[in-house]
């Protein structure tokens, strides 16, 4: 399944949403789509990972690296919802204590309002590709943007 991601942003940080597999296949880019979701917005980010279909040591290497990223910029990573494919590698790893859920109701509670009111959504999604390729990022579309990856002929 494509990785998606949907990007709100908010004063502090953004919240983002992924959806489909963090796997092998598609680590490379989901590390480089938060890069660009942290160079755009916030090092901050609030990370609901609960439409994430399938997640392995790649897919969980590349959210390290993410939270890794984030932190030398000041910022963090902070899960606020995981599927049962991410809570698994997760635990089985035991890198519970790297992610920190933080109560931020009425951070989470604006942002969702401003979304609902007309706020503008961001859309990166990556299109199937083979194992080995290196995405090129592009940027395409307004208010709602996306960042289609595909295999370069």
């Amino acid at each position: 399944m494509a990785l998606t991601l949907h990007v709100c942003p908010g004063d502090s940080g953004a919240v983002v949403w992924a959806s489909g597999d963090v796997d092998t296949n598609a680590a490379e880019t989901f590390q480089g789509m938060m890069q660009l979701v942290m160079r755009r917005h916030s090092p901050s980010l609030l990370l609901d990972l609960s439409g994430v279909s399938f997640m392995d040591c790649a897919g969980l290497r590349a959210l390290l690296l993410t939270q890794r990223r984030a932190g030398m910029r000041g910022g963090s990573v902070s899960l606020i919802a995981e599927s049962p494919a991410v809570r698994r590698i997760i635990d089985l790893l035991g890198v519970r204590d790297v992610f920190p859920v933080r109560e931020r109701l009425s951070e989470l509670s604006a942002i969702l309002l401003r979304l609902l009111s007309g706020a503008e959504l961001q859309h990166f999604r990556s299109v199937g590709r083979p194992a080995g390729f290196r995405p090129r990022l592009r940027l395409a579309g307004e208010p709602v943007r996306s960042v289609d990856v595909r295999r370069q002929r």
